[in-house]
């Protein structure tokens, strides 16, 4: 072979190199497309699964009343995230040997990606599982069984109250319709602010995240629920309740009262026919709906009235009652005893739906700032707002013990 065949023959292979190249570049570009729509459709799909995540998460289990006192697994999941975050916030995760899983696990529960800064700020309480724990709250206390809540759109409201109402009567033929023009009352709710600290341990395992979350959404049910009911009943108007009058001080500055004669200061004093007097002091519009309220320990007190003379005027059981009227027990109320309390408001009779339970805006929970620095606890916040107004003052009455 020449020189010049030897040329020919290493350009015809040097073309068919270039052209296998070509071809293989085509291919990569075509790789590159597949490649790239691909990322595209597994970028696409992940947002949808999110979407679809933070969609469940928003929307919960829902309160089931079946479910007792418990919050729905997503709601404790959610609760718990919260305390996790605010502590990986204060680098109070480091110590943890599964951190990484714990911490995964509650961004994936909150539907948010990782930051180097994480808030809680970013991860409100959703409306329903605040809602949640609320129900929580609602099972727990009595103020919002007995009460009527009422949502308040701003951060003052005045609501018109009844004070006086004109009778209707006959009217003699072609004689003048005198006018019929009742009178109302304002009453002013300015919600106020209340709630307290939960502590945990830093120590969390990535499997007691839900346990966790039951747990604060139990404890801050019952907390919350335990300073409802103290105002909703035993506000006395200080400033310790930011000037609320519960249901039994607005009855007794109403005058709505029966106090027990000189030398009965204890509960162990009060008679039946205290109790019965006590109904008298009620409007006859609120009686229907009217019951005792008073602390359960009361019951050993009102078991001693059925006898021989009085009949069984009391019937013990799930619905008890006192001459046919509701008894309904309230924990926070002063208990039973004979020990002198003197002047202490100790029973209370009426309608309590004319108390409203004036609620501003939704339960918040959130890790507070880094207060427990020294015990290595994570702090978890849960604030309310809140005001109390009895809205009839004819619609409740009080039982007080005497003076001396």
């Amino acid at each position: 072979m020449n020189e010049s065949e030897y040329l020919q023959d290493l350009k015809g292979d040097l073309a068919n190199v270039e052209a296998g190249y070509r071809r293989l570049e085509s291919d990569l570009a075509s790789s590159n497309d597949a490649i790239k729509k691909l990322h595209e459709n597994n970028s696409l799909l992940k947002r949808q699964l999110d979407d679809m995540r933070r969609s469940r998460m928003q929307a919960g289990d829902g309160p089931d009343p079946k479910r007792g006192r418990f919050v729905s697994e997503a709601c404790a999941r959610y609760l718990a995230a919260i305390a996790i975050v605010g502590a990986a916030r204060h680098n109070k995760l480091e110590h943890v040997s599964d951190r990484d899983a714990v911490l995964s696990r509650a961004i994936e529960a909150l539907g948010m990606e990782q930051r180097s800064a994480l808030t809680t700020s970013d991860i409100p309480l959703p409306t329903t599982y605040a809602a949640e724990v609320v129900e929580l709250v609602w099972m727990y206390g009595q103020a919002r069984q007995f009460g009527t809540v009422y949502p308040l759109g701003a951060a003052t409201v005045n609501l018109p109250s009844l004070s006086t109402s004109p009778a209707f009567g006959f009217i003699d033929m072609s004689g003048s319709v005198g006018e019929k023009s009742p009178q109302f009352a304002n009453k002013t709710f300015t919600p106020q602010k209340a709630g307290g600290l939960v502590r945990i341990p830093s120590e969390i395992d990535a499997d007691s995240i839900v346990q966790l979350g039951s747990f604060l959404a139990r404890y801050i049910s019952r907390e919350m629920a335990k300073w409802e009911d103290t105002c909703f009943f035993m506000a006395d108007g200080t400033s310790t309740y930011k000037s609320m009058k519960g249901f039994a001080k607005a009855a007794l500055d109403a005058s709505n009262k029966i106090v027990l004669t000189t030398g009965n200061t204890a509960p162990s004093d009060i008679a039946l026919s205290d109790l019965r007097n006590l109904r008298a002091k009620v409007s006859s519009a609120a009686l229907k709906q009217s019951a005792y309220y008073m602390n359960a320990t009361m019951e050993a007190l009102l078991i001693t009235f059925n006898s021989t003379a009085n009949g069984k005027v009391y019937m013990p059981g799930a619905t008890p009652k006192l001459d046919g009227f509701p008894v309904r027990w309230v924990d926070v109320m002063p208990i039973y005893d004979t020990s002198a309390a003197a002047s202490q408001l100790q029973v209370c009779f009426g309608d309590a739906s004319y108390h409203y339970f004036g609620e501003r805006g939704d339960l918040r929970v959130e890790t507070s700032s880094d207060i427990y620095f020294a015990s290595d606890e994570i702090a978890v916040r849960a604030l309310e707002r809140f005001h109390v107004e009895l809205m009839q003052t004819g619609a409740a009455a009080v039982l007080q013990l005497a003076a001396s």
